[in-house]
């Protein structure tokens, strides 16, 4: 047999290994393995999150304290504002596309 003939048939070979290995490995084209994956991540869902009751005074009290919160960072974002302007440190603005296609 010539060299070329030798190598044809090693390619063939070689292919025909790897397309079976392929297909025998888990995440071939058996779809018998997949349902029983997707019962099993359904039910840890629902167990990972149960619900929770929330009463009126929590919820109440937590929007108080967001509130608060957003107060504060309100007053922190202008704290920095005016020291950035005070230091002659340009402050970040919003830009509009529109204005930039102009320029």
């Amino acid at each position: 047999m010539s060299l070329l003939k030798k190598w044809k048939i090693i390619l063939a070979s070689l292919s025909f290994a790897l397309l079976t290995a392929c297909a025998g490995s888990s995440g071939g084209g058996d779809d018998s393995d997949y349902s029983s994956y997707d019962d099993e991540s359904s039910e840890s869902v629902s167990k990972a999150a149960p619900k929770k009751k929330v009463d009126e005074d929590q919820l109440k009290k937590s929007e108080k304290e967001a509130n608060s919160i957003t107060e504060e960072n309100h007053k922190l974002r202008k704290e920095i504002f005016d020291a950035k302007n005070k230091l002659g440190i340009p402050v970040d603005r919003p830009t509009d596309d529109s204005e930039d296609a102009a320029k």
